[in-house]
């Protein structure tokens, strides 16, 4: 399941509580985020978990690159 504790732009906080990194906002941990378009898995290299600004980048580069096919298709079809 999607949740803010296992999303790789999750800080965790007191009191069961995720700050997200993209939208500064404070989340339960647990909160279902099946929807959301930021969520990423958390990615470990070297035995240590990314930090959320990479884990930003990556889905951001991402992202764009989604973008760049849905754009570059739709001008084929003309």
């Amino acid at each position: 399941m999607k949740t803010c504790q296992s999303c790789g732009l999750g800080i965790e906080d007191n009191n069961d509580l995720v700050s997200c990194f993209k939208y500064k906002t404070l989340n339960n941990s647990q909160e279902d985020k099946a929807n959301c378009l930021y969520f990423i898995e958390r990615i470990i290299e070297d035995g240590e978990i990314l930090p959320p600004l990479q884990h930003l980048l990556l889905l951001e580069q991402e992202l764009g690159k989604r973008k760049m096919k849905i754009s570059i298709n739709d001008g084929l079809r003309m």
